[in-house]
């Protein structure tokens, strides 16, 4: 994982004010339910901050972002292979989550197509 790059939550919710979100992806943002997904942030223009996981990309207000500052134990980033070391099987990062609680990232996998209810810490990951 590049240590330079910018990560934030968008705890967005429709309350929150549809001025929030660039209007063209309204729709697609209320589908998504963005709320405790770890987000890439990428460019920003005068209104919006472009953020994305994985190919689902979004232009928001800066004023809904968290932005979070990522640890060494961050291994991962969407579409990145991983081996689990427990079961002994690998497969591909689908989703990165947020735990309030433990401050830190949880990842979902997808193995043999497939993505896993289980939720895996940094630690029980390694890289392939």
């Amino acid at each position: 994982m590049d240590n330079n790059v910018i990560w934030a939550l968008c705890p967005w919710f429709e309350e929150n004010g549809e001025w929030l979100i660039d209007p063209d992806d309204l729709e697609r943002i209320r589908a998504f339910r963005p709320y405790g997904v770890v987000f890439r942030v990428f460019d920003e223009d005068r209104e919006y901050v472009t953020i994305c996981s994985g190919d689902q990309v979004f232009r928001v207000r800066r004023d809904i972002l968290k932005m979070i500052e990522p640890k060494e134990c961050w291994r991962f980033e969407v579409e990145e292979s991983a081996f689990i070391k427990e079961s002994g099987y690998s497969g591909t990062v689908a989703s990165i989550r947020w735990h309030q609680k433990e401050n830190k990232p949880m990842y979902l996998l997808k193995v043999g197509g497939t993505i896993k209810s289980r939720r895996y810490w940094p630690e029980e990951l390694e890289k392939i």
